[in-house]
């Protein structure tokens, strides 16, 4: 098996998955535990159980990680850089753009009595993929009009840094790698500090900028530029590593980190990156995990907003928001798609 072959018979799109259904279980079990008025036993024993396991696992890592691999051979892909950032913006913004319309159409359905005119401000920073939540929604039980969006906007920074210092990564020696890496390390935790207490203009900064989550996605981008040799060891190391992992993570140290502990941030993107290489290959095409991501966040709303928590037996509230995301999101991927052959084929004709 050549080196091609072999770099293809990975289970991204399985991973992918996982780690979407991962951030959407973070957020309901949260919202559950903080907005359940009367929770049952099975109930709050259910969720608390599902909000560790996404703790230890989270699915936000595990995505910029994979983003960083798979957006690197993307780039080798491109015939050029602005090939590049085109084919990334047609995969990022569409979909977003329909998720944004739909949002504004459930809001004006659900809430119209909270409506004024700071939600044009978030149209526009919407269709840039700016996260914000105007101050008339800040009452919604969730308190965010979408509160999953602050990843989409990162990863835009992160596909433009990709798209310009790219060509640089590609001739940097291990040792810069490890230079590199430790560096962003450091930023990490140098942004924990300054946004320890989560409050003023710093913290609010941090949060939307790309710097403490870069680790994450240039771990993806390392592991492809060496994927000859890493891949291999990570897929023979998957299995020991988990287990060191699990044990710190059993040992209950506070250790430190921005958005989650440093240890977290080093050792799951490599999992990750590992685990994909020793999962079957499963091609599951189209790809919806995407729009599970967008959307998930608005079915929470809804659910919320009924109090259907509360008025539903756990596992239908549950079940409600999870065929109600993965539904809008095969809809968005349609529409999606159907849209853009139109667009090609008008753009045939001229």
């Amino acid at each position: 098996m050549n080196a091609n072959e072999e770099y293809k018979e990975n289970g991204f799109d399985l991973l992918r998955y996982a780690a979407a259904l991962s951030v959407m279980m973070l957020h309901y079990s949260s919202y559950s535990m903080i907005l359940s008025k009367s929770p049952t036993l099975k109930a709050a024993a259910f969720m608390d159980g599902a909000r560790r396991f996404t703790l230890l696992f989270p699915g936000v890592v595990i995505l910029f990680a994979i983003s960083g691999f798979l957006v690197s051979a993307s780039f080798e892909r491109a015939k050029t850089r602005n090939t590049f950032f085109l084919k990334r913006a047609r995969r990022v913004y569409p979909e977003l753009w329909i998720c944004t319309l739909i949002n504004l159409a459930v809001l004006c359905v659900l809430v119209p009595e909270r409506l004024d005119h700071s939600i044009v401000v978030w149209l526009v920073m919407q269709f840039f993929g700016i996260a914000n939540t105007p101050v008339c929604l800040k009452t919604l039980p969730t308190g965010s009009a979408n509160g999953a969006l602050w990843t989409v906007f990162t990863e835009v920074q992160l596909y433009l840094v990709l798209g310009f210092i790219y060509p640089f990564l590609k001739k940097m020696k291990n040792s810069h790698w490890a230079a590199f890496l430790s560096a962003l390390a450091a930023l990490n935790l140098a942004c924990a500090a300054v946004a320890r207490d989560g409050s003023g203009m710093a913290a609010k900064v941090i949060e939307r900028l790309f710097i403490p989550y870069a680790l994450w996605f240039f771990i993806g981008v390392f592991c492809f530029q060496r994927r000859q040799k890493i891949l291999p060891v990570l897929k023979k190391a998957f299995l020991p590593m988990l287990i060191v992992y699990l044990i710190a993570g059993a040992a209950d140290i506070q250790f430190p980190g921005y958005y989650t502990n440093i240890v977290t941030s080093v050792m799951i993107p490599f999992l990750a990156i590992g685990g994909a290489y020793c999962l079957p290959k499963i091609r599951l095409k189209p790809d919806f995990s995407y729009g599970m991501f967008l959307y998930h966040w608005i079915i929470l709303n809804i659910i919320t907003l009924f109090d259907l928590m509360d008025r539903l037996p756990w596992y239908a509230g549950l079940s409600l928001f999870i065929v109600g995301t993965v539904t809008a999101a095969v809809v968005s991927w349609a529409v999606c798609g159907r849209c853009g052959r139109v667009w090609r084929k008008c753009r045939a004709r001229h």
